[in-house]
């Protein structure tokens, strides 16, 4: 018996591959999505097959804190699974054998615990079900990662108890398909309070008659701040129910309709003798359970209801993302790099995503319910302190559209709540992390050609944030700069300022700040306001006043200006304050990256800074309390491409290249850190492509080295095509350069010199070329 049944799970398992290699298009196939909000881009050129290339489990495990569920670009819904005993930052990891949940939510690389709303859990019985009110892992199953894949939009495993579960999505909906593995019956709980971080309340609705099933459930916290969300759910079900029930709190009700409690959930008891499958619909909302529904109707309605319709909408999601990922067309390199490039790709696009209903409806941060601007889609989850950094500009230049709509999204944040959000959530911010993050964000939104919101009104509200102190979220009492009277006044955030998150403070506000400035004034000159741009570059200049040039480092000062005693460059507290957030005084202080020429100079000039950033290049990957490199989290990013500043742009060639062949890959433990919500795998994908914004706010792109032979980008004002000729992984550096059939000798470009279509033509080889770019007077732009 044990051999048939082991031999009745691999041939499910294969079914989930040849249906996961099904969904992927052949040539020239057209996309489309009658969703507005994240509608795959026009294609006007071949399309190739490349969401073959792109593998969901990259970074499931070794910190990237992915998920390999199913969802669609920008997606509200993730249907992924839970795995293991205990919480995961994204529900699952790769070295966990069992799964507990499939539920409909989920960070992609968040870093911390949040969402995991309505976990559906099929079982073969109802036998358990006690204990799974009080324990989440009481239905626990064992699988094998030999039964179980994943391709954009798609999601399969065959359990160890031989029930295979399908799971695929549409912008705002999931669709899933359950083979029970014996006829008689078979049960599905629906758990409505599995919110990773608890729920405060929580209620379900069954109702037999239109074998719907339906609820909310309130929780949140994120990183232990008192933000909370309700998330409210709709599905339906193919099957009828042969017996149901619910449960309120610890009490199990059985044949009852409702459940409601702290936590409540719904178990339904299917008569699989006729059919073995168990189809099911369900959609999110953020605003009721009537929208919820009215989502699902819109995007995926039951008058199509079979296991072709669950084909048809694999088939679907694999065309979006095929069409999306051919917006970047790479050739030539070894398949396990473009595999690497397609799925940090992949993961780019599940960032910020959409939280307004299809019927354009959101809830706002007034905590009130708004509708959208008919074409547009309210988006919610930016992990700004970490995606202002290179995903921001990455998606103006290829999602022009969803890009704009982030940035009108968060200044709608701003009108309704009182303060651009920091960590914006779906319907709040939660403040975590410091810094003034929407300003690079929505400048380099502008800057990199996201251009279709209210700029003036954007500009207007981010010079009141830089220069208002009292500008503060009502809601959530948040203030959006935390010290800012101190920073006016002062100059620079003092010791005892700590922020609102777990204390941290003065030194890295400051430089936050000081880049946040730089970024509006940027924004400011563009649109005219000579002023503004004027008075917060002269703000930005605040760096300067924590610089410390006995000891050359950034360090705490006092109110009276005196330093704070016990600095350490090596840790991230002395003097029992933290003044670094996630990093040390070594990781902190390149990060000028506007004034760089103005740091070099501080810190002793070109040679001195070249000396001290091959010291610290000695380790990539050293963690937050090195004295070295961390290039798994967001202080670190700018630094590699900092030798551009110093004439030796071949030392940026190699340093790059090391941290995309050593420190990423396409394997579930393929990121060095975090990838918060798709700030690592952007800065992977431009480094590939040879360039990095490194000024916030600026379309300055400083440039390193292709890794690929050719790959053409498919943007909205034309096409840029960058060609290496002797590219090769072991190959790096740049031996000479045209850009757009001129000669060009400078490590660096703007992003208007090809945004409306352009070339780049290098010669690259493996002997480093220690002439090109080395001319002071070729260094990309600081600004004093």
């Amino acid at each position: 018996m044990m051999r048939l049944k082991d031999a009745a799970s691999k041939l499910m398992g294969l079914t989930c591959l040849f249906l996961a290699s099904a969904s992927s298009l052949p040539p020239n196939a057209n996309a489309s999505d009658p969703q507005f909000g994240n509608t795959p881009p026009e294609i006007a050129y071949p399309q190739q097959d490349l969401i073959q290339y792109v593998n969901p489990f990259c970074g499931t495990t070794g910190g990237g804190n992915t998920y390999p569920g199913a969802t669609a670009p920008f997606g509200m819904v993730q249907w992924s699974p839970d795995s293991g005993r205990g919480p995961t930052p994204a529900g699952y990891n790769h070295r966990d054998s069992s799964i507990h949940g499939f539920s409909l939510d989920h960070l992609s690389g968040g870093g911390s615990y949040y969402s995991g709303n309505f976990a559906f859990m099929p079982t073969p019985s109802p036998e358990g079900l006690t204990a799974a009110l009080t324990n989440r892992y009481a239905l626990i199953a064992p699988f094998s990662h030999r039964n179980e894949a994943a391709r954009p939009g798609y999601y399969c495993v065959t359990l160890d108890d031989g029930i295979q579960v399908e799971l695929t999505a549409t912008t705002r909906s999931g669709f899933g398909r359950f083979t029970y593995s014996t006829n008689g019956a078979g049960t599905m709980v629906i758990n409505a309070g599995s919110n990773i971080t608890g729920t405060s309340n929580a209620m379900v609705e069954i109702d037999p008659g239109t074998r719907s099933v339906s609820g909310s459930a309130t929780g949140g916290h994120f990183l232990g701040h008192p933000n909370v969300c309700t998330v409210y759910f709709y599905a339906v079900l193919n099957q009828p129910f042969a017996s149901y029930g619910t449960w309120s709190d610890s009490k199990l009700l059985k044949g009852q309709t409702s459940g409601r409690g702290k936590t409540s959930g719904a178990y339904l008891v299917f008569d699989t003798s006729r059919s073995r499958t168990v189809l099911a619909k369900v959609a999110i909302s953020y605003v009721s359970v009537a929208n919820a529904k009215a989502n699902l109707e819109a995007e995926n309605p039951i008058t199509t209801f079979s296991s072709k319709d669950f084909d048809r909408t694999v088939q679907n999601a694999g065309r979006d993302w095929n069409a999306w990922m051919n917006r970047i067309q790479i050739s030539g390199g070894a398949r396990e790099e473009k595999e690497t490039f397609y799925s940090m790709f992949y993961h780019t696009l599940l960032g910020s995503t959409i939280c307004s209903d299809a019927n354009g409806e959101y809830l706002g941060y007034d905590g009130k319910v708004h509708s959208v601007t008919p074409g547009r889609a309210q988006y919610g989850f930016f992990s700004g302190w970490d995606i202002y950094r290179s995903e921001c500009q990455f998606l103006a230049m290829v999602a022009p559209k969803q890009a704009s709509d982030m940035a009108q999204s968060l200044l709608l944040d701003y009108q309704q709540g009182g303060a651009f959000p920091r960590w914006g959530l779906a319907t709040e911010d939660s403040g975590v992390m410091d810094g003034d993050p929407s300003a690079p964000i929505i400048a380099g939104f502008y800057a990199f050609g996201a251009r279709d919101f209210e700029t003036k009104d954007a500009l207007a509200g981010l010079v009141r944030a830089a220069t208002d102190p009292s500008v503060m979220a009502p809601r959530s009492r948040i203030y959006e700069r935390d010290a800012l009277a101190d920073y006016l006044k002062l100059g620079f955030v003092p010791e005892d300022q700590h922020g609102i998150w777990n204390g941290y403070g003065s030194v890295s506000m400051t430089l936050e700040y000081a880049s946040a400035d730089f970024a509006v004034s940027q924004l400011a000159s563009a649109l005219g306001d000579t002023a503004d741009s004027t008075k917060l570059l002269k703000q930005a200049q605040n760096w300067r006043n924590l610089f410390n040039p006995e000891t050359g480092y950034f360090q705490m000062r006092r109110r009276d200006g005196t330093w704070a005693p016990g600095f350490t460059n090596n840790v991230l507290t002395y003097d029992n304050n933290k003044a670094y957030q996630e990093g040390t005084a070594e990781q902190f202080i390149w990060m000028v990256p506007f004034d760089l020429q103005g740091l070099v100079k501080a810190i002793g000039g070109r040679d001195a800074a070249a000396t001290r950033l091959d010291t610290f290049f000695t380790e990539l990957n050293g963690g937050e309390k090195s004295t070295f490199a961390y290039m798994g989290n967001e202080p670190c990013l700018e630094t590699p491409w900092i030798y551009c500043f110093l004439g030796r742009p071949y030392k940026t060639q190699q340093v790059v290249r090391r941290i995309l062949t050593e420190l990423y890959s396409s394997a579930p433990g393929g990121y060095p850190g975090n990838d918060d919500l798709g700030e690592l795998s952007s800065w992977y994908l431009l480094a590939a492509l040879g360039m990095y914004p490194e000024l916030p706010g600026s379309d300055v792109l400083v440039l390193g080295s292709p890794l690929f032979p050719n790959a053409v980008l498919h943007l909205k004002g034309g096409d840029v095509v960058i060609n290496a000729n002797g590219a090769a992984k072991d190959a790096p550096y740049v031996q000479a350069l045209t850009v757009n059939g001129r000669l060009w000798n400078k490590p660096w470009i703007r992003f208007s010199d090809i945004s409306g279509g352009g070339r780049l033509d290098y010669k690259v080889g493996a002997s480093p070329n220690k002439n090109w770019g080395s001319d002071p007077a070729d260094a990309p732009p600081s600004y004093e």
